[in-house]
């Protein structure tokens, strides 16, 4: 991307408009609506020139352009990536207004309409005594008619403070608006083409299609794969990963089928990546990079958020003297999101210091974490964890088993955020259920660093639920990779039942009995409803099998053992007698010596 500055420029200064210009090409917090480092270098702008200034953003927060005007309007950004008369055109233009004006002109409007921007955001900047900088926001969108057609426009806001949060989720809206009269093959025809290369060791058995996975996960992120290369090789290349002569026929493979994009199956060094763009002439991503496009594009909650940026800076600080045709921050596309720099030593010492202050704030949603796990800890309220390899059906299995409504769909890392929901028992006994993020094969080590504080509410579950899908091909290496993960998190002694979940969907032949590591094997299908109560009861089970009967009497003045009873135990009978209350009941057995003293009450 060219790096220049569109509206009138001559009299600022030389500094403001290199400032500007680093902004061009880089991809800011991905998730936010109004990422916050845009809005700083739009503030700190306006005030020193007092003119409006216009950024534009895609969705994944890669700025477009910038243009800079007056003091009470500014040209278009020319970005222009209209995709037919029925959609949008996937850019959101932020302008700020000197003046503090909050609301968009009837210019703004009129432009939002004849662009077809996904949204219009003016941001509110003020100059007073009492205030300096911005002082609020708003976002107006179109909206359709009944026949389709974009003939209205709706303002979200006008928010008067600076936390913008809110606003995130126009991210949805939005798309939803424009998915509306959306054909599919509109939308094949304009996503992003990519070529799948792969090593494979050949002492081992991928079945008929070894990258598989890697295309579900390239159309997870919304790419179009138009082809595939693989190469039998004990190691790949240190060089250009598939050997030089591959990489030229790649080159040619790739030119033919259109594609903008090369994803490799393995994580590449920055020689590699460099060597791979000069030879091929396209865009090259890894493994990593493209799982960690995926977990930028899922995360909705702010832990989420930082957990996936912290990964991606970790991944990317070693990496920037290794970037070719994406040089830094100038790329788009897959692989991309996340912030960066244009100059190398001013990039090393913004991610540095973002990774800084990234795991300062993960510490103290770790310490919120840990807080919530003590409590529920005290209250001595089982917890079962639900883990597996990534879209098994984890989600909708606590939905049916929790009667909950927790977002779930059929695709890689739809659940990101750990869910936790509460299961009763026909006895009036809570059990506390968590949904816990997908583990899949070469899961990238700052993935499970960054998100370890959520990967550990399996190693402090008192019972895992490892769940696998019954129409897995390769059923053993798929719970190979999730025990291998366990481990790594200290989770491999835990006592966990099997689930082999999708039996609605399982091959007639499939027959699957794994090692004895697991206390039960059962079958479910959370769709048809098969095996649920017996999941369920053995849930309940492997909980209750530790408790000791009792039958006591406990005095009216001794209020103290008569709550304990009703909140630790589960009460078959209560009866009140002239001499106190009359429980028959069961008590989990490392709490039965609260009652020792009243065994002989009765």
């Amino acid at each position: 991307m060219e790096k220049i500055i569109n509206g009138d420029i001559g009299s600022v200064r030389k500094s403001t408009l290199e400032y500007m210009e680093s902004f061009l090409g880089a991809v800011w917090n991905p998730g936010s609506f109004l990422p916050a480092e845009v809005l700083d270098m739009m503030e700190e702008v306006t005030l020193e020139t007092g003119r409006e200034v216009a950024v534009a953003l895609d969705r994944k927060n890669r700025v477009m352009g910038i243009s800079i005007g007056d003091d009470k309007s500014t040209s278009l950004v020319e970005a222009d990536l209209r995709r037919g008369e029925k959609r949008l055109c996937g850019i959101r233009l932020l302008h700020t207004h000197p003046n503090g004006a909050i609301l968009p002109s009837e210019v703004d409007i009129n432009s939002l309409h004849s662009e077809r921007y996904d949204a219009m955001i003016v941001i509110a900047v003020t100059e007073r005594e009492t205030f300096r900088g911005i002082n609020g926001a708003s976002a107006t969108f179109l909206v359709r008619n009944e026949d389709g057609k974009f003939t209205s426009e709706e303002t979200y806001g006008p928010e008067p403070r600076r936390n913008f949060d809110s606003f995130d989720e126009l991210f949805y809206r939005i798309q939803e608006i424009d998915n509306a009269a959306e054909d599919v093959e509109d939308v094949k025809k304009d996503a992003e083409k990519v070529y799948l290369v792969g090593v494979l060791d050949p002492k081992k058995n991928y079945g008929d299609r070894p990258l598989a996975e890697l295309a579900e996960l390239a159309e997870s992120a919304g790419a179009v794969v138009v082809g595939e290369l693989t190469q039998k090789k004990e190691a790949p290349d240190v060089r250009t990963y598939v050997g030089i002569g591959l990489a030229r026929d790649l080159a040619l493979q790739r030119q033919a089928a259109g594609a903008e994009t090369i994803i490799f199956d393995d994580e590449l060094s920055p020689s590699q990546i460099r060597n791979l763009e000069l030879i091929t002439g396209a865009r090259v991503i890894d493994r990593t990079a493209l799982i960690l496009d995926i977990f930028a594009a899922r995360a909705n909650s702010a832990e989420g958020r930082l957990q996936v940026e912290l990964a991606q800076q970790k991944y990317r600080l070693p990496r920037l003297t290794g970037r070719g045709i994406e040089l830094s921050r100038l790329g788009g596309g897959i692989g991309t999101r996340g912030p960066g720099e244009s100059k190398l030593t001013t990039d090393r010492r913004h991610i540095q210091r973002r990774i800084h202050a990234l795991e300062s704030a993960l510490k103290e949603v770790t310490s919120r974490r840990q807080l919530m796990r003590k409590e529920r800890q005290r209250n001595e309220v089982p917890t079962i964890a639900l883990v597996g390899y990534t879209n098994v059906g984890k989600s909708t299995l606590l939905n049916t088993l929790c009667d909950a409504d927790i977002y779930a769909e059929n695709k890689l890392f739809a659940t990101l955020d750990p869910t936790v929901r509460k299961m009763t028992t026909d006895e009036k006994r809570d059990y506390l259920m968590i949904d816990t993020v997908g583990f899949i094969n070469k899961l990238p080590h700052d993935i499970v660093e960054a998100f370890k504080s959520t990967l550990e509410e399996a190693l402090f579950a008192d019972l895992l639920l490892v769940v696998i899908s019954a129409d897995e091909e390769n059923p053993d290496e798929k719970l190979r990779i999730v025990e291998d993960i366990l481990k790594q998190i200290g989770a491999e002694d835990k006592p966990r039942y099997l689930v082999i979940n999708k039996c609605d969907r399982a091959a007639p032949d499939f027959d699957f009995y794994p090692a004895s590591v697991y206390g039960k094997i059962i079958r479910t299908s959370a769709k048809t409803g098969e095996g649920i109560e017996e999941l369920r009861g053995a849930v309940i089970k492997y909980f209750t099998r530790a408790e000791r009967s009792f039958d006591i009497l406990i005095p009216y003045t001794d209020g103290k053992m008569q709550s304990f009873l009703h909140e630790k135990c589960f009460l078959a009978a209560e009866e009140y007698t002239e001499e106190g209350v009359h429980y028959v009941g069961r008590v989990p057995e490392e709490l039965f010596y609260r009652l020792e003293g009243y065994m002989n009450g009765k």
